[in-house]
């Protein structure tokens, strides 16, 4: 049975979600073809990209990727590809704006035209992010797709206000015409509703983590309240809906109620320059570390070494917002407690008080508080860790949601 990913970008290591799903029904005996709108970063030898010859499955429309341009470079690159194929009456009608909406306005639409000489044919096809989604449906409406299109919708595409705006009318054309909606959590699966797509076309598909791939190890009962320094850890794109810049005031916080406390922030992005200048002008170097970017092995230790994972997630001045952040499943996998916000579809991993704790959005105050009870002792960090590893066993198993997708597709 073949399978056609179609995806914004191939490969895109801060989604590693799709790569793993790619693997996981490769290993369950489905040929799995990608289209790529943009081409993404050379796989380093021993990538899983590269040992499992993903790069040759893979189709793009373009062979420069869109994350390192800005939007005029990027709309002049797709132009200059474009314009040869003029003469074809099939990329003529990709560029009809009336007829396929913002898929003709960044001509990957008319790119796929010209690209692709003849449909493309699977028993499923899956489209990750809904603006995805829409193009899928467009090339199948132009005659280059053949096959039932199932759209994954994450986060910004169902929260993000340019988002929602761009594609008013072509959500509306994708609910009718697309066979299956799989918002990754209740919550995003609701919004669609409240948009006009029928229930009966969404089913939660949820994303998870390779449970083999992350050692269950509990925390010691009361150690942090040992007189011992708590030591906090996040994993974050920095950018604003991560809400980093909040945990690092709530650390601040304690350091003036000379709570001991530490944070060691993993990954980089736009807000990182600013978090730097934070930390030493409130001279918190002893204890906020800003690492930047790590590889995976780094990660993991990370996560050894810690007694909570804390990722206060908010909702972007732009709406954007988190679908269920994997960071935190990996972190309950591994044993460590989180802290985390009601945010999205994170109080559907996270049970207050039971498998790790919630705090409102943006509320210092509370973080502030919550690590300090923490560090206190007044919880019980062995069953709050055996609680949340259960929890990402029981729904968040990436083996057996690679299972049920598969079950899905065919």
């Amino acid at each position: 049975m073949s399978i056609l990913f179609v995806l914004p970008e191939f490969p895109k290591y801060s989604e590693t979600f799709v790569i793993d799903q790619i693997v996981g029904l490769l290993d369950r005996g489905f040929d799995v073809r990608i289209l790529a709108i943009s081409r993404g970063p050379v796989p380093a030898p021993g990538d899983v990209v590269a040992t499992r010859g993903l790069m040759d499955r893979a189709t793009f429309i373009f062979d420069h990727a869109a994350s390192a341009s800005t939007g005029r470079q990027i709309l002049l690159q797709r132009l200059r590809q474009v314009l040869p194929g003029l003469l074809r009456g099939r990329v003529r009608r990709a560029l009809s704006v009336r007829r396929y909406g913002h898929s003709a306005k960044t001509l990957a639409l008319a790119g796929a035209a010209r690209r692709l000489n003849q449909p493309l044919k699977a028993h499923a096809i899956v489209a990750h992010f809904g603006p995805t989604g829409v193009l899928a449906a467009n090339l199948r409406a132009l005659g280059l797709l053949e096959g039932p299109i199932f759209t994954v919708f994450h986060g910004y595409d169902l929260s993000q206000h340019s988002v929602l705006a761009r594609h008013a009318g072509d959500y509306q054309r994708l609910f009718a015409s697309g066979e299956r909606m799989l918002p990754i959590s209740t919550c995003w699966g609701l919004r669609l509703e409240a948009l006009g797509c029928a229930p009966d076309k969404i089913h939660v598909h949820r994303m998870g983590v390779d449970l083999d791939s992350f050692r269950f190890v509990p925390p010691t009962a009361g150690a942090p309240a040992q007189g011992r320094t708590l030591r906090v850890v996040t994993v974050a794109r920095l950018v604003e809906k991560k809400g980093v810049l909040y945990l690092c005031q709530a650390i601040a916080r304690l350091a003036q109620r000379q709570i001991l406390v530490e944070l060691e922030v993993i990954g980089d992005g736009p807000l990182q320059a600013g978090l730097e200048r934070f930390v030493a002008e409130q001279a918190l170097g002893e204890h906020i570390v800003i690492r930047g970017r790590r590889d995976k092995a780094y990660v993991q230790s990370a996560l050894g070494r810690a007694d909570v994972f804390a990722l206060p997630s908010v909702t972007a001045a732009d709406g954007d917002q988190e679908g269920i952040p994997v960071s935190l499943m990996e972190a309950m996998a591994s044993g460590v407690p989180c802290l985390s916000t009601v945010h999205s579809g994170i109080p559907e991993l996270i049970d207050d008080g039971r498998s790790g704790w919630l705090v409102p959005e943006r509320d210092v105050d509370a973080l502030a508080d919550k690590l300090a009870r923490i560090q206190r002792g007044d919880y019980d960090l062995a069953a709050i860790a055996q609680c949340a590893r259960t929890t990402v066993e029981t729904h968040f198993n990436q083996s057996r949601l690679h299972d049920q997708l598969a079950a899905q597709l065919t």
